[in-house]
């Protein structure tokens, strides 16, 4: 029987990370920051807004622009919606078997540029670099998001679950040996 609860348990931890996953962020979602001044910030300004050490861009997409920018512009795709011009919603999806952002801490931009407040900076404490990220109702009625842009720390590597998940599958093993032969 605890043969058959291991294995289920097993199982169930590989098959968990496989399921896809989603970041919701509106104009509400915490912690963020808001400006209102007209500019456009890059990553020294994101760092300062943030109060954050040396960030660097990983990833950016323009409404309308044909390409990625970035370090992990080919890791990430950006889709806008409610209009091609002026879009409220993105969402900003990984692109499987490529590179995937680990570093922190890691900021997204949004940014509109015509209306108060001119952008959004959020904290994605929480993301995992392999989940979608739903950008949801931006300056309804009164403007579009321009860009997103993701900014992340220098060097500073956070674990991929799977890793961790293969680490804590290891110890189990070892554990389920050790008591074996004792």
């Amino acid at each position: 029987m605890k043969k058959i609860l291991l294995i289920g348990f097993m199982v169930a931890v590989l098959i968990f990370p496989v399921a896809s996953w989603s970041l919701t962020i509106t104009p509400d979602t915490t912690p963020k920051w808001t400006g209102t001044f007209l500019e456009n910030p890059d990553a020294a300004r994101v760092a300062e807004i943030v109060g954050s050490g040396p960030l660097s861009l990983l990833y950016k997409q323009d409404v309308g622009a044909g390409s990625d920018e970035g370090s992990f512009a080919a890791s990430y795709n950006t889709e806008f919606f409610n209009t091609p011009t002026d879009p409220q919603d993105a969402v900003i999806t990984y692109v499987s078997g490529q590179p995937v952002i680990s570093v922190s801490p890691v900021y997204l931009l949004v940014k509109d540029g015509n209306h108060v407040p001119y952008w959004y900076v959020f904290a994605l404490n929480s993301w995992n670099g392999t989940e979608t990220i739903d950008i949801i109702g931006f300056w309804p009625n009164r403007g579009a998001i321009s860009h997103v842009s993701i900014f992340g720390g220098e060097g500073t590597q956070v674990p991929e679950p799977v890793s961790l998940i293969l680490l804590g599958l290891g110890l189990i093993g070892i554990a389920g040996i050790k008591r074996k032969i004792s």
